[in-house]
């Protein structure tokens, strides 16, 4: 006999990506609630020797990041629930690998300009001390040909943002 799951039932996957200070985490916790999604912050799996480079004023290598997304990987694979994640998804590497994993995905990217981000940095505690967050930019590979990848401007009221985010959401989500 034949699995019959309907699509609804299939677990999905939304990521918030973007620079440090984009918004990810207020994004993504704002869409759990709204959807009844379980909710993941990358910040939480990073290994400790990863928060002590960037602590340290250093910016994290494409090589020291495959571990984090590995283990990332490894908990959205072990989940049956649709999620929602924060997550910066910089590198186009890091970002097919959440599409490896054979679920629908959906990325919302927040964007915006440097000098606004940069301010917020400024306004907030995290292992990432401002300073790096030129080479965050530097690091975030473009998306312009990656067709599940939504863009979001940060430049915003934030009420704007959350509703941009729910109707990229509330289609992704539909059966």
């Amino acid at each position: 006999m034949t699995s019959t799951r309907s699509y609804k039932q299939i677990a999905k996957l939304i990521i918030c990506m973007g620079v440090s200070g984009s918004g990810k985490s207020t994004v993504a916790k704002h869409l759990a609630e709204a959807f009844d999604l379980e909710f993941l912050e990358a910040d939480d799996f990073h290994p400790k020797d990863n928060i002590q480079h960037m602590a340290s004023g250093k910016a994290l290598t494409d090589e020291m990041r495959v571990p984090w997304v590995k283990a990332l990987c490894s908990q959205i694979q072990s989940s049956d629930k649709s999620l929602v994640m924060a997550f910066s998804g910089l590198s186009f590497r890091h970002r097919q690998m959440m599409r490896d994993l054979a679920r629908p995905c959906q990325f919302i990217h927040l964007a915006g300009p440097f000098d606004l981000i940069l301010e917020r940095l400024k306004k907030r505690e995290h292992f990432m001390p401002p300073e790096l967050l030129r080479s965050q930019f530097e690091a975030l590979d473009s998306t312009d040909q990656e067709p599940d990848i939504s863009p979001i401007s940060i430049d915003s009221h934030l009420p704007d943002i959350l509703e941009a985010a729910e109707r990229i959401s509330k289609r992704f989500l539909a059966p």
